[in-house]
């Protein structure tokens, strides 16, 4: 199998280097410089929980430098989905499916009719990557990746990839309710993501101060109740207490809405708790919660564009003061 990944920072670079290994695939990552040019003359290097490896494999800047691929492999940020579909638009016309690796709602709906395909694969991942410098990355954390599709025809392909990621080490399984899987990933994003980026602290430290777990279960039973308007079924019976356990169980990471200000970037924060709102006015819900950490990282996130700065310790908002923000 010919694999082209599209995005290649952390997380592409890591699923791509370790698909690699298979017999009869080849993998191309696809990604910007200086991260390319290091790969090209280093070789990927993986460090961190998963062990300390070199990966030697293509790597160059355009995938329109490639002239057929069997799957497209799909990382980038929620706001760069569709220029990165679009660039590898000529490989899905010739024969192949894309698989999107993303945080967020309603990205395979986009490609889809951007690229006027149904061979479009959806996943889920737990699994921490950091690209610390060109050419390597660090692997932060373990878990669970699950891949599926709306569309029946690629049941298939879904079952085969999931046996070759099984096979390179990760933790994967495949999932008849995709949707399912991405609303309840997207519950636990709604619930840590805001909070750990507006105060700067850890996905443990959230979790171990009273106030700020109260702001998560506000976040997150808010948008449970568009899932429920949605008719959406969730792969948890307690998205809130699920959404806690994740803070806890990932207590080390810096989450990636924190990381983004940190580097002054943009945020995914649009396709997460932004789509959650945009939801919750079609059908009448009430969201102030949601709305008031959306507008706080929206405005931190202008700051830093607009002047070209990164996040500091002095831009972080005390717990109390955040709170008051969102609960009065």
């Amino acid at each position: 199998m010919k694999i082209v990944v599209v995005g290649s920072g952390a997380i592409g670079s890591l699923y791509g280097a370790f698909l690699s290994r298979l017999k009869d695939t080849e993998v191309i990552l696809v990604g910007r410089n200086p991260h390319v040019s290091a790969i090209q003359s280093n070789g990927l290097k993986i460090n961190g929980i998963l062990g300390e490896h070199v990966f030697k494999l293509k790597a160059m800047k355009l995938a329109s430098e490639i002239d057929k691929a069997d799957l497209v492999i799909l990382t980038t940020k929620t706001y760069d989905t569709l220029t990165a579909a679009q660039s590898a638009k000529h490989l899905v016309d010739r024969g192949a499916s894309i698989l999107l690796i993303q945080n967020g709602l309603g990205t395979e709906e986009l490609v889809a009719k951007a690229l006027n395909t149904t061979k479009v694969l959806r996943a889920t991942t737990c699994m921490g990557a950091l690209r610390t410098t060109p050419g390597v990355v660090t692997a932060t954390g373990c878990g669970l990746t699950e891949i599926g599709s709306r569309y029946p025809e690629n049941y298939e392909l879904v079952e085969q990839l999931t046996e070759m990621m099984k096979e390179v080490g990760f933790d994967v399984r495949s999932s008849d309710n995709i949707e399912g899987v991405v609303w309840t990933k997207t519950l636990v994003n709604c619930g840590i993501n805001p909070v750990g980026a507006l105060t700067g602290l850890s996905n443990g430290e959230v979790y171990r101060n009273k106030a700020l777990r109260g702001l998560i279960v506000r976040l997150v039973e808010e948008a449970v109740k568009v899932v429920k308007a949605l008719g959406v079924e969730l792969t948890t019976d307690d998205p809130v207490r699920y959404a806690l356990g994740t803070a806890k169980a990932t207590g080390n990471n810096i989450n990636s809405m924190l990381q983004d200000l940190r580097a002054g970037k943009r945020t995914e924060i649009d396709a997460i708790t932004g789509e959650v709102i945009r939801l919750a006015k079609i059908y009448g819900i009430e969201t102030p919660s949601s709305e008031a950490v959306y507008a706080l990282v929206k405005a931190l996130e202008s700051k830093y564009l607009e002047e070209g700065k990164k996040m500091t310790e002095m831009d972080i908002l005390a717990i109390d003061e955040l709170v008051e923000a969102i609960t009065r």
